[in-house]
C-alpha cells in the first residue's frame, strides 16, 4: 500500500539525501521506485512513484528539464530525486522552481549513494508492509465478522472498530430509530457537501472536522445501502503511519454496518406498516374490533376510557401527500413529534400525517404550536404547513370525530384562503354550521338577497372591502377608516350605500347579522372565484 515520502527517507541510506524543492509534498505515497534515464518514461508511469534520475536523458534539453516536474506531477508521480554528476553538476534552477510552485518534492542524491541504496531498502518495505497488511486485514475481518455475526449491539461493535484501528470511532445515523452509541465528546457532522461526495464516492474520504471543540484530521466511511445513504463510521485524529490498515478496516466495518442498519430498516418498516394498519382502522372503521383495541391498543397506548386529540398535517399545495416528491419520511415526523410528546401515536395517511395525543391536564394551545414549528423546521419541506386540530374526544370513536374535525379546519380554512398555520375546529365559529348547508336553495337564496346583490354592483370592490373591514373593527366607525385611510364621512357614505344596495340596516342587529352572515357564505361558496 505504500510509505510516505517522509518515512521512506528513514530508510537505508536515503536519509543521506536532501529536499531542495517541494518540501510540502513530503506525505505524499511512495508505491514504486522507478529510475529515469530514457526521455519518454513519463508516458509509462501509473502514478505515486518515486523517480531516480542523472537527468542524463535531457542534459543538453533546457525546455525539457523545465517541463520534466510539470510533466511528472500531471502523471501522478510522487517525488523525483536527482544525482549530479560529470554531466549535470547541480540540479537545474527551473527544475527546483517547478518543485517549489508544484508542491513536488525535489530530492538531491549525494555522489556516495548509489540508486541501489535507496531502491532496495524503500522496495524491501513496500513488499513487507503489503504482506503485513494482509495479514492484518484478515485478522480484522475475522473479528469484526465474529462481533457482527454474535448480535453484541452497535456499541460492541465500535469499541473492537477502535481497539483495531487505534483510534476514537464514531456512528452517525441517518435513522432516528437506529440507536447509535453518543460520541465521547461533541463533534461536527458532515455539510450537505460532505455526505453528498461521501454518497457519490462510496468510499472512505479524508475530512477536517471538530472534535471537542478542535479540528482534527478523520476519515469518514459512508453507510449506504442500495444507493442510499445510512450514515457513516469515522476514525478520528488518523495516524498517517496506520492509514492503509485503517482505512481498510473502516470500509469492511461500514459494510457490515451497511447490513445491520438495512435489518433495522426493514424491521421498522414492518412495524411502521402494523401501526398504519392500526391508525387507519382507528380513524374508518365504522365498528373497530374489541380485538384489535386489546391487542394493538396496549402497544400503542390506546384505551376506550381515556381522552385524545386528533391532528392532520398537510400542505397548502393540494398535492395528496403520498403523491408529494417533498414528503418528509416516517422515522423523521415520528420523531420529532415524539420530542415533543412520547405518547404520540403518528401515522402517515393519503392526505396528510395524523397524530393523536392522549389529553393531559394542563395541555394548551402551545403544544400544538411547538409540533407546528419543529415539523417545519426539522423536516425543511419548503412549502407550507396546515394542522388542523380537532376536539378531545375519548376512546376511538372520539379519536375518530377529532380527526374528522381536524380534516374539516384544514379544508374550510383551504376554502376561505386563510394563511398557513394552526387551525382549530373550535375557531371555525358559523363556517361549522354554514358547511353543513353549502349545498341548500335556502343558502344560496340568503346570500343572493344579501351580499350578493352587494357583490353584483361593487365593481371596484370597495364596497365589499369596507364591509369586511367594518366587522373585522368590531362595528368602530373611527377604526375601520383608519384602516381603509379614507375620512370618517367617507366611511358613513359607503355604510349608506350597503344599506341601500342590500336593504339590510346596519343600525339593526337583524340587518347586521344578515350582512355577516352573508360575507361568511361568500368566503366559504365564492371567494375562490374572484
Amino acid at each position: 500500500m505504500g510509505i510516505s515520502l517522509r518515512n521512506a527517507m528513514k530508510l537505508g541510506k536515503f536519509n543521506e539525501c536532501k529536499v531542495v524543492a517541494g518540501h510540502e509534498g513530503l506525505t505524499r505515497m511512495v508505491e514504486v521506485v522507478t529510475i529515469m534515464e530514457v526521455p519518454e518514461v513519463v508516458q509509462w508511469l501509473k502514478g505515486k512513484e518515486l523517480i531516480l534520475t542523472s537527468l542524463f536523458a535531457i542534459k543538453d534539453d533546457i525546455e525539457a528539464q523545465n517541463m520534466l516536474v510539470q510533466h511528472l506531477h500531471s502523471a501522478g508521480a510522487t517525488a523525483l530525486a536527482i544525482k549530479p554528476s560529470q554531466f549535470i553538476e547541480k540540479i537545474p534552477e527551473g527544475i527546483i522552481d517547478s518543485g517549489n510552485k508544484l508542491g513536488f518534492p525535489i530530492i538531491e542524491i549525494p555522489d556516495p549513494v548509489k540508486y541501489l541504496d535507496i531502491l532496495s531498502p524503500v522496495m524491501h518495505y513496500i513488499f513487507n508492509d503489503k504482506v503485513v497488511l494482509q495479514e492484518d486485514l484478515e485478522q480484522a475481518s475475522k473479528v469484526l465478522h465474529e462481533i457482527s455475526l454474535s448480535a453484541q449491539g452497535i456499541q460492541e461493535f465500535l469499541n473492537n472498530v477502535s481497539y483495531l484501528t487505534k483510534n476514537v470511532i464514531t456512528i452517525e445515523s441517518e435513522f432516528s430509530f437506529v440507536d447509535v452509541p453518543e460520541p465521547p465528546v461533541e463533534i461536527s457532522a458532515l455539510n450537505e457537501a460532505q455526505v453528498y461526495e461521501l454518497s457519490i464516492i462510496q468510499r472512505p474520504l479524508h475530512f477536517k472536522r471538530k472534535y471537542d471543540g478542535r479540528m482534527v484530521s478523520s476519515i469518514a466511511a459512508p453507510i449506504m445501502n442500495d444507493g442510499e445513504y445510512y450514515g457513516n463510521i469515522t476514525c478520528w485524529e488518523v495516524n498517517n503511519e496506520n492509514l492503509p490498515i485503517d482505512l481498510a478496516i473502516l470500509e469492511k466495518a461500514s459494510s457490515l454496518l451497511s447490513l445491520e442498519f438495512l435489518k433495522l430498516r426493514v424491521k421498522y418498516e414492518i412495524e411502521q406498516q402494523y401501526k398504519r394498519d392500526f391508525i387507519r382502522e382507528l380513524l374508518f372503521s365504522e365498528n373497530i374490533k374489541e380485538k384489535n383495541i386489546i391487542e394493538w391498543g396496549d402497544k400503542y397506548h390506546i384505551t376506550r376510557d381515556a381522552d385524545y386529540v386528533s391532528l392532520l398535517l398537510s400542505f397548502q399545495d393540494g398535492v395528496p401527500y403520498e403523491e408529494n416528491n417533498m414528503q418528509m419520511k416516517d422515522y423523521q415526523v415520528d420523531a420529532a413529534v415524539r420530542k415533543i410528546h412520547p405518547s404520540a401515536l403518528v401515522g402517515h395517511l393519503k392526505n396528510g400525517i395524523c397524530i393523536i395525543l392522549p389529553v393531559e391536564e394542563g395541555q394548551s394551545s402551545r403544544l400544538y404550536e411547538q409540533i407546528h414549528d419543529v415539523l417545519a423546521k426539522e423536516t425543511a419541506l419548503g412549502m407550507p404547513l396546515l394542522l388542523g386540530v380537532g376536539r378531545p374526544g375519548k376512546g376511538p370513536e372520539g379519536i375518530q370525530n377529532s380527526y374528522a374535525q381536524a380534516e374539516k379546519a384544514i379544508d374550510l380554512n383551504k376554502t376561505i384562503n386563510r394563511p398557513e398555520g394552526i387551525y382549530y375546529y373550535d375557531a371555525l365559529g358559523a363556517y361549522r354550521l354554514l358547511d353543513q348547508l353549502k349545498e341548500e336553495k335556502e343558502l344560496k337564496d340568503f346570500y343572493s338577497e344579501t351580499v350578493g346583490r352587494l357583490i353584483e354592483q361593487d365593481t371596484n370592490h370597495e364596497l365589499i372591502k369596507t364591509l369586511k373591514a367594518y366587522f373585522f373593527h368590531d362595528e368602530v366607525l373611527k377604526s375601520t377608516a383608519e384602516a381603509l385611510f379614507i375620512h370618517i364621512n367617507t366611511l358613513k357614505y359607503r355604510m349608506k350605500k350597503i344599506e341601500e344596495i342590500t336593504a339590510c340596516s346596519l343600525k339593526s342587529s337583524e340587518g347586521k347579522m344578515n350582512l355577516f352572515l352573508g360575507l361568511k357564505i361568500h368566503e366559504l361558496l365564492y371567494q375562490n372565484e374572484k
